[in-house]
């Protein structure tokens, strides 16, 4: 008998205009048709009327139990999960409940967001829940029209250019920050973005998209 899949209230919500979630993952690899989500962290971001700030207190991080060591030595060198770790983490069904609850209404903003996205929602599936009809911003895109550069940057280049540090690179809870202080530069930087809603900066991130598709097919 095929098990029921749970939903946890899947259903598309109304997006909140004034909380958006900053994301990264871990993983033990780099594809997510084969490889596991090891670890989700997140801040929030806060807008007021003077624009938006980011909330140290509202943060999130979990690493998910694994079952089998997947993850190569230079694999755990980079974000620095190790094997301990993972047999002490949370269970991914509970791991994800607990995410889907931080998130809330939230947006959902990320670097290279369909990488994100592509592994929670395999996650998902793996445990037979519904993925959440989440929104995601890829912030990718966002940043080459908001400073007219080129674009096809990695993060480490955009930290370069505009000057965020980051205690250590590759672990999820420093590349959310850092994820974050660019985004704050780019709504600070963009004409009128303090008062733009979700739907004014995923048009933004759209153009990008189309603007970087073109510019990598030349």
């Amino acid at each position: 008998m095929m098990k029921r899949w749970l939903s946890w209230g899947a259903k598309r919500k109304p997006i909140s205009e004034s909380r958006w979630v900053v994301i990264d993952v871990e993983t033990t690899g780099l594809d997510p048709s084969h490889d596991d989500l090891l670890c989700i962290a997140g801040v929030a971001m806060r807008r007021d009327a003077a624009g938006w700030t980011l909330d140290h207190g509202d943060h999130f991080q979990v690493v998910l139990k694994q079952a089998v060591h997947r993850a190569s030595e230079t694999n755990v060198l980079l974000h620095g999960i190790g094997w301990g770790a993972q047999q002490q983490g949370r269970p991914r069904a509970e791991a994800l409940g607990a995410f889907q609850s931080w998130v809330g209404d939230a947006l959902l903003v990320a670097f290279h967001a369909d990488f994100d996205r592509a592994f929670i929602e395999r996650a998902h599936r793996l445990e037979q829940i519904a993925p959440p009809e989440w929104t995601w911003m890829d912030l990718a895109d966002v940043l080459p029209g908001t400073f007219l550069t080129q674009p096809q940057r990695s993060l480490d280049d955009w930290m370069s250019q505009l000057g965020v540090q980051c205690v250590k690179r590759h672990q999820a809870a420093a590349d959310v920050w850092a994820t974050a202080q660019l985004f704050l530069m780019a709504a600070a930087h963009r004409p009128g973005a303090r008062d733009w809603r979700v739907s004014d900066w995923i048009h933004a991130a759209d153009q990008g998209r189309w603007l970087r598709r073109m510019q990598s097919a030349r």
